[in-house]
């Protein structure tokens, strides 16, 4: 069974009203994937500060926050200024289904397929000019060739598969492959945390070349897009494309989901 929140159309998060050198939490009940829902933008914040919005994204800013050992309020003011006007910035969740397809094989299918190869090759590159420092990413390239075949197979099932059931409006035969798009999306998250690690959490040592930097600054971008793009098809295109064919529902708390097959 497939779990997830659903963030109604009128739903309006603020979370501070910040004036200089003040800032004042109005609300920190919304939960982290409402948050990102709301505004994509949110999602950079949350990575920076490595509060997990996709897998333990019912918890509230609060709730995160405080197991995170952070200062709510610190948060609340980066959130406070995300910008929410771009197109890449706008929440999805009252978009067509369609419209939401495009935007994710343009914006992160293709940018994955473009970007991965070359920093496989970049890392590697730095693996090998600085096999003498014991601080180099030692099995880096080997992660990403991994994640790279990885997200090549799951990128052509979604495309050749999942994709058009939904554009179709076929939604009552999407239940199986979101099963299985959902479960890849996990293993999916655990080779990005090991690409982390690898890369000592995208901190370059003092003496780093600019190939070095430039290698773990390209990685933490590509982690915090895979991160906004996990979040978008679990919480927003996938939910939609069930409660259409009505295999998940509501309750007045509007956080259930059950399975009518």
């Amino acid at each position: 069974m497939l779990f997830f929140k659903r963030i109604s159309s009128g739903t309006r998060i603020a979370w501070c009203s910040c004036e200089p050198k003040v800032a004042t939490v109005i609300d920190t009940n919304p939960t982290l994937e409402q948050i990102v829902t709301a505004n994509p933008g949110a999602a950079e914040v949350f990575v920076r500060h490595g509060l997990d919005f996709c897998y333990r994204g019912q918890r509230s800013l609060d709730e995160a926050c405080k197991e995170a050992g952070i200062d709510v309020r610190t948060v609340a003011a980066e959130l406070s200024a995300v910008r929410s006007d771009s197109p890449d910035e706008r929440g999805w969740s009252d978009r067509p289904l369609a419209e939401i397809v495009d935007h994710i094989i343009e914006r992160y299918h293709d940018t994955l397929r473009r970007d991965l190869p070359l920093l496989i090759a970049l890392a590697r590159k730095v693996e090998e000019t600085h096999a003498d420092r014991p601080t180099r990413p030692v099995g880096l390239a080997e992660q990403l060739e991994r994640i790279h075949a990885a997200v090549e197979n799951h990128l052509t099932k979604e495309e050749g598969i999942l994709f058009p059931l939904i554009r179709a409006g076929r939604g009552d035969t999407t239940y199986v492959p979101i099963n299985l798009m959902t479960r890849e999306h996990e293993d999916h998250g655990e080779s990005l945390r090991r690409m982390r690690a690898l890369a000592h959490d995208f901190v370059a040592p003092e003496d780093a070349c600019a190939s070095w930097r430039r290698l773990y600054r390209s990685l933490a971008r590509l982690e915090a897009e895979f991160w906004r793009h996990i979040h978008l098809e679990n919480y927003v295109l996938f939910p939609r494309a069930l409660q259409a064919a009505g295999f998940i529902s509501q309750d007045s708390t509007g956080t259930t989901i059950r399975s009518t097959r």
